[in-house]
């Protein structure tokens, strides 16, 4: 009959018996001497012609794996930051004005939205000083500060109300530049918060230089400020817009596609509570763990918990562009991290169960993606 030795450190976060190593003596199966078992674990020869045993340090027993469950904490979703960027160019005039802010007015006025820090801000700017609408640094102030919801939803409101259609252009590329860097410095100022810029646009970029004017110039800027500072660009397109060039934007600020409204300014509504809940599901704080014991990032485990209690452990990736198309999580930072992010597969489930939620646990190696 072969055995086989199992030792396994338990997790470090363990207080009883059970944080020193463990010996753990399993049946594995019968076998002759220098043998497999049954298992077909693999073993050390025993020339004596006894029962064969198999040191393997790499497999956790049941124990310990209850033992790192000991330890789990529910993931709390980051503190969500919007600014609103919304186009009031001329071809605005109409329903697709009165649709987009009486879509914007009542989200901010929806109890669902409240705990939201919401901000907005307006292009183009009317008379800028230089003479030059397109210049990013118009675009760097809010017209409305970021501050929490309800309690920004007055001052929020008065300012649509302020507004008119009547801007006499689309310079996409200066509204986009300074926002985004508002976007990144409120980022920065706030890493345990998720800051995102919704822009609502009709029209085709114009009005700024001829190389600014280009889709790829505009998307690139997009991409820079999400790789470099996390900041999500949705982008939502009203009738008029291209599709195409949209998406473009979209895509380089990490969110897919556009939000098509183009057939009905009425879904208005709709699509901004579709990117709240968006945005809402995939980061999370990392709880502190037990005891205030130093993070350990390769013993960090994510499991999603569905409604009726099951768990499912989510696969540790590297990165974003380690997800691909399997579930997954990572590190906003793989260095000095404060955040979990759920690649875009996990986000989707995370998403769809709406009573489930995250949970981490640690002490112990995750699965990889």
């Amino acid at each position: 009959m072969s055995f086989v030795l199992v030792n396994h450190l338990a997790c470090s976060a363990i207080t009883d018996d059970r944080a020193t190593p463990a010996a753990n003596l399993t049946i594995a199966g019968s076998g002759g001497a220098g043998g497999g078992g049954a298992g077909g674990a693999p073993h050390s020869e025993n020339t004596g012609g006894g029962d064969d045993l198999t040191f393997n340090p790499g497999m956790p027993t049941e124990e310990e794996l209850d033992a790192c469950a000991q330890t789990g904490s529910a993931a709390q979703p980051v503190d969500l930051d919007i600014i609103v960027l919304l186009d009031r160019s001329g071809s605005m005039y109409g329903a697709n004005w009165l649709g987009a802010t009486t879509a914007l007015k009542q989200f901010v006025q929806d109890p669902a939205s409240d705990g939201i820090r919401v901000g907005i801000l307006y292009f183009p700017i009317d008379t800028p000083p230089d003479a030059f609408v397109c210049n990013p640094l118009h675009y760097q102030k809010l017209s409305v500060a970021l501050d929490v919801l309800p309690q920004n939803a007055p001052a929020l409101v008065a300012s649509i109300d302020s507004q008119l259609p009547n801007g006499g252009s689309t310079p996409m590329y200066g509204a986009l530049e300074g926002t985004l860097w508002a976007a990144a410095q409120e980022q920065m100022a706030q890493p345990n918060h998720k800051v995102i810029v919704v822009f609502a646009s009709d029209g085709d970029p114009n009005s700024c230089p001829a190389q600014q004017n280009n889709i790829a110039v505009i998307s690139q800027a997009v991409k820079t400020a999400y790789e470099s500072s996390s900041v999500e660009t949705y982008v939502i397109a009203i009738n008029g817009a291209s599709i195409l060039n949209l998406d473009q934007i979209a895509a380089a600020g990490g969110t897919g596609k556009a939000y098509d409204v183009t057939g009905n300014i009425n879904q208005f509504a709709q699509k901004m509570a579709e990117i709240r809940a968006t945005a809402l599901a995939c980061e999370y704080v990392i709880p502190t763990p037990p005891g205030n014991e130093p993070l350990e990032l390769d013993k960090v485990v994510v499991k999603h918990v569905a409604d009726d209690g099951t768990q499912t452990e989510i696969p540790h990736a590297d990165n974003v562009n380690d997800c691909g198309q399997l579930p997954g999580w990572y590190y906003d930072d793989p260095i000095a991290p404060e955040k979990i992010k759920l690649c875009p597969a996990s986000c989707d489930l995370a998403r769809q169960d709406k009573q489930g939620r995250i949970d981490v646990f640690f002490g112990c190696k995750p699965i990889i993606n």
